[in-house]
């Protein structure tokens, strides 16, 4: 019996990276493999792939949206690497063409090489996102529980008294929220050439971020640090590509490189880059700020920001809408991040209740409901995800128009949000200024989406979801 091993990681290293290896893991064994698939997941790597099973295998597959570690350990093997997406749509057709599309894999040879490989750029940015989403969630999730329990209306707004336990924990919340874009240009440097690229890229954000340095007015938002990650990441990969004397190579990546790389990274913000992307992001922030001001332009706000936020379901499109949404809370633009928070629970929320609501389903399409209701609860879009890759021509027009009517209904009531979490537990945890209009909005979302499944028609046609 042929055995297949891989590894899955999503860049929120959350749902995505255990259905696809679940997918798999059912469908390689249905084919006649033995199949083992680890996951390198938020919490830990799980299922860990041993030097014996790597020794074993006939085929590796990475089904992967951001860098994973550990690429070099299937140098010699036959590798196919795809998309999360492959999986979810056609497992069966993924294995079947091993045998053609698999190619024998080369580890890069040079030591500063990053662990993970370095992929596209658009696999480096979400290797940032999944890296700095834990930062966000910790941060925000503290702010809000300090602001709900240990806060006190007063005339001039939600006040947490000075020097209370509850002032500590926002003040801890901060510091996790404040890492949030050091962490995320680290790690896009980090994807493109490892360990040495995480100092340049980390301080060059931190540099970007702080006008007295700068000398401009405000930072350069998270613009400035998608900058700073691809810069950092190139500089320091041309670096790693200098013929130096062999004496020296052991300091370059520990010392050389990212002194000289943070050098320059930091000429480059202070004296050239940084205040005019300072104003772009100033330019941005206000029109933004315009757009959701006015009723009219509000509404078409919300509603691009949920068609953004459906389309892929925790895919780039999204987590671009998503970063919108965090940059809006530190410009204290909260109503963009309210469209944002109360979409990003719907797809999973309505796909999750239908599977209620329609006795068609098979038991194995059931089973996916419960799950899919709870990731929708904490606002984890990706939930929605088989469903959508099951009936794609269905479900997906359903997702997308329901999530845009949501973000247009959000914006409509003025709804606003400030922490960077979504779905209901945001209400809940007392984030948003109005926890019955926030909660109806996303009644209103999971109402239309089930209603436009209806209209498709094939999705009960066809019990499938």
């Amino acid at each position: 019996m042929k055995k297949i091993i891989g590894v899955t990681k999503c860049p929120n290293g959350l749902a995505h990276t255990y259905m696809s290896a679940e997918k798999l893991e059912t469908v390689g064994k249905q084919l006649g493999y033995q199949v083992k698939i680890e996951t390198q997941g938020a919490a830990a790597v799980e299922n860990e792939l041993s030097a014996e099973d790597i020794q074993q295998a006939d085929y590796v597959i990475i089904a992967a949206d951001a860098a994973i570690d550990g690429k070099e350990r299937f140098a010699g093997k036959k590798l196919l690497e795809v998309p999360i997406a492959d999986v979810l749509k056609n497992a069966q057709g993924l294995i079947e063409s091993l045998e053609v599309n698999a190619t024998v894999f080369q580890a890069a040879t040079t030591t500063a090489a990053p662990a993970s490989g370095s992929g596209s750029p658009m696999k480096q940015l979400m290797n940032g996102v999944s890296h700095m989403v834990p930062f966000v969630v910790v941060g925000g999730l503290l702010i809000a529980i300090a602001a709900a329990i240990g806060g006190e209306n007063l005339p001039e707004g939600l006040i947490i008294p000075d020097g209370s336990i509850w002032q500590r924990v926002s003040d801890i919340g901060a510091i996790g929220f404040s890492l949030m874009l050091p962490i995320f240009a680290g790690y896009i440097a980090y994807a493109i050439a490892g360990r040495a690229a995480l100092a340049p890229a980390m301080i060059g954000a931190q540099i970007a971020n702080t006008p007295s340095i700068l000398g401009t007015e405000s930072g350069t938002g998270f613009l400035g640090a998608i900058l700073v990650g691809y810069m950092a990441g190139h500089l320091v990969k041309w670096m790693n590509s200098w013929k130096i004397p062999k004496d020296l190579r052991a300091a370059m990546p520990t010392v050389v490189i990212p002194i000289l790389g943070t050098g320059i990274i930091a000429a480059a913000l202070m004296l050239v880059l940084g205040a005019p992307i300072a104003w772009l992001m100033d330019s941005l922030n206000n029109m933004l700020a315009s757009l959701s001001g006015n009723s009219s332009t509000s509404i078409l706000l919300g509603a691009i920001l949920g068609t953004m936020l459906g389309l892929d379901m925790g895919g780039p499109v999204n987590k671009v809408a998503y970063l919108f949404g965090v940059a809006s809370i530190t410009t204290g633009n909260t109503m963009i991040m309210g469209a944002v928070a109360a979409v990003i629970g719907v797809p999973p929320l309505a796909l999750g209740l239908s599977t209620f609501i329609n006795k068609s389903y098979s038991e194995e399409e059931k089973s996916a409901g419960i799950p899919a209701l709870l990731m929708g609860l904490l606002g984890i879009t990706e939930g929605a995800i088989p469903f959508a890759a099951a009936n794609p021509k269905v479900v997906m027009p359903s997702i997308i128009l329901g999530s845009a009517v949501t973000g247009a209904v959000a914006m409509l009531f003025k709804v606003s949000v400030s922490i960077p979490n979504g779905g209901p537990v945001a209400g809940l945890l007392g984030a948003t200024n109005n926890v019955l209009l926030y909660l109806l909005t996303i009644a209103i979302g999971i109402i239309v989406v089930n209603v436009l499944l209806l209209v498709f028609g094939k999705f009960f046609a066809k019990g499938a979801a």
